[in-house]
């Protein structure tokens, strides 16, 4: 079969290559891969950027299909089943975080995609224990977005303490500043969401999905418009989605005095940032890094009763051998959100 693998470290050392198909072990299945989204983590390991990686491995962590082969041990699966994939490949157990239920902060964490073999590629053997069956209503188009929701999902409703009413700023409008748009409208609060010019027709899409309020920070003022909004008080929390420092800066600028930030994205680097707010406003800042199974269940809950969608984020689809030009349009910030599909 083909798969799409990182093959050394090194820029690039990308490529589509012929490998044999895999066997469902112990406790595993064999899942059909339909659709596979590119994640910016694909990206920075395309660029060799992501110190976590360990190739030769097969890229993808966001992905969706149908089993094909369940292995020894594994009860209450079948082949044919239609099923999310989640990103944990293993975890040891046996650690604190994991036996409090964390596993997303285990030592040991592996990921598929990155450490373990993922689903840029026609097959792919998971632990039975990451699957998660898929309503019948449910796409596989939908179902490739699961993961990224589960990152919204943790940030808003395991990271936060976000209440109906509240005033909550999303910067960075890409694919989980939007999600993580839609989670926190799902518990009724009031959001502004921020980006810059080349953001523009995403922050049309947040219009489209329940934002409150949209703000270009190259062009409104945004200290004023929030003291306008709050009457002078500020932002009850921010989600600091973009990795980039200037949001961050905005969010401390931005949030009341005993608020709340609570950072998804990822800088990659060492950044600048007004710390001295944390102290001077009493801000707690807090970090949302991936999920835990106990995510996946509500992610999986919020695609079943269609509170988020999904579909209005997926901009376009590739075969696997034009993955290049899906991750330039990725990497260019064009759309939002582009699927791989490894069997068409």
């Amino acid at each position: 079969m083909q798969a799409l693998r990182k093959l050394s470290h090194g820029h690039d050392r990308v490529a589509v290559v012929d490998v044999p198909e895999p066997q469902a072990g112990e406790g595993q299945v064999v899942v059909k891969v339909e659709r596979a989204g590119v994640c910016g983590t694909d990206i920075h390991i395309l660029h060799d950027q992501y110190s976590k990686v360990r190739p030769p491995v097969t890229l993808g962590h966001e992905f969706a299909g149908s089993i094909a082969e369940v292995g020894p041990g594994v009860q209450n699966w079948r082949a044919g089943d239609r099923v999310a994939v989640e990103s944990e490949a293993h975890h040891c157990g046996l650690c604190r975080d994991c036996l409090s239920g964390f596993t997303n902060l285990c030592s040991e964490r592996l990921a598929y995609g990155s450490t373990s073999d993922g689903g840029f590629a026609s097959y792919v053997a998971v632990r039975a224990s990451a699957l998660h069956l898929l309503p019948e209503k449910v796409t596989f188009q939908e179902a490739a977005l699961s993961e990224p929701l589960a990152v919204g999902v943790h940030a808003v409703m395991e990271c936060g303490n976000i209440k109906a009413g509240d005033w909550v700023l999303v910067t960075g409008p890409g694919p989980i500043g939007l999600i993580v748009l839609q989670v926190l409208k799902s518990l009724d609060a009031r959001v502004i969401i921020t980006g810059t010019e080349k953001d523009e027709h995403r922050l049309e899409i947040a219009v489209g999905i329940g934002a409150d309020y949209v703000l270009r920070v190259d062009r409104d003022n945004l200290h004023d418009v929030i003291l306008d909004l709050t009457d002078d008080v500020g932002i009850d929390t921010a989600f600091e989605c973009s990795g980039t420092s200037f949001a961050l800066n905005d969010c401390l600028s931005s949030v009341k005095r005993h608020g709340q930030i609570i950072q998804v994205g990822l800088f990659g680097r060492a950044v600048e940032t007004e710390l001295d707010q944390i102290a001077l406003k009493e801000i707690m800042l807090t970090g949302a890094f991936a999920h835990n199974h106990r995510t996946w269940i509500k992610a999986m809950d919020l695609i079943e009763n269609k509170t988020i969608d999904l579909k209005t984020l997926i901009s376009g689809e590739f075969p696997l051998s034009d993955w290049r030009e899906a991750f330039q349009i990725s990497e260019e910030g064009k759309g939002i959100k582009y699927l791989l599909c490894p069997n068409d």
